[in-house]
Formats: C-alpha cells, structure tokens, sequence
C-alpha cells in the first residue's frame, strides 16, 4: 500500500460502495451484509482496532430513493451524477495500516467467502479521508471560524 499523508492524530474514514449482483434484490442482499457478512467480519474489524462502523455509517441506499433524489436535485443540478449502489460502508480507523491488517488477517478469507456471489466487486468506489463535523444534530455549530 502506497504511503498516506500522515494524519496527524485525527482518525481517517475509510469508505467503500457496493453494488449488488443483479440476480440479488437489494433488500436480500442488505440481509446478507448485515446478517451474514458483518457478523464474521466485525471481530476481525475489533481485533485490528477499527475504532466504529456505526449504523450511520452503514448507509443503504435503495433505488427507489436514488431516483427520487435524482428527479428532484437533477432539476437543479442537470450535470450531476447520482449514486447508484446498493450500500456505502463508512469505517474510522487509526491509520492506513488497518486497512493492510484487516483484509491480510487470516479469517478475512472467511468473512469474504460468498462475496463473489452478492457483490459486483468491478463497481466498488474506495476512498480515504478525514471527516470534519459542522453542524451537530444538538443544532451545535462547531470547527467554524470564530
């Protein structure tokens, strides 16, 4: 992996979307991550010190409500592209070496095994970043210049 900027103390966010295999419904397949994918995968996350995979950070995204954001921001935004997939899974993590640890842990073989048949893995969007809080859901403004 290459080198990543160091990240000074602040936790990264590690994102990656799914898409779905289309022979799969979206609620099925959102079944088998919650159900059958994740229960084998969060010790692995914990032992590897994964600091929170939160619900809101398992963010599903159903079609029916991508196209209604699509019909009604499109109006505004006509260049935009809008998300497609099925599910965007947001992880914190200390530094890039989880990331390494985690899918190189012996059982990540195991936590992955049926993947090849519930997800497109040729679609996946990865990314790596900090998040910045704003505005809390208390209403609270924060990290704003004085």
């Amino acid at each position: 992996m290459a080198q990543a900027p160091e990240n000074q103390g602040k936790p990264l966010k590690y994102t990656v979307s799914h898409y779905r295999k289309p022979e799969h419904t979206h609620e099925a397949f959102i079944k088998w991550m919650v159900e059958e994918h994740l229960p084998i995968a969060i010790p692995i996350f914990k032992r590897h010190g994964v600091l929170a995979l939160t619900p809101d950070a398992y963010f599903v995204t159903p079609a029916v409500l991508n196209e209604a954001v699509k019909q009604e921001v499109g109006k505004f935004r006509p260049t935009w592209d809008f998300a497609d997939f099925d599910c965007f899974i947001e992880y914190t993590i200390p530094d890039v070496q989880t990331i390494k640890n985690v899918t190189s842990d012996p059982e990540w073989p195991v936590a992955v095994k049926d993947q090849d048949d519930w997800v497109d893995s040729t679609k996946a969007l990865v990314s790596l970043g900090y998040s910045t809080p704003y505005l809390l859901e208390t209403g609270e403004v924060v990290n704003m210049p004085k």
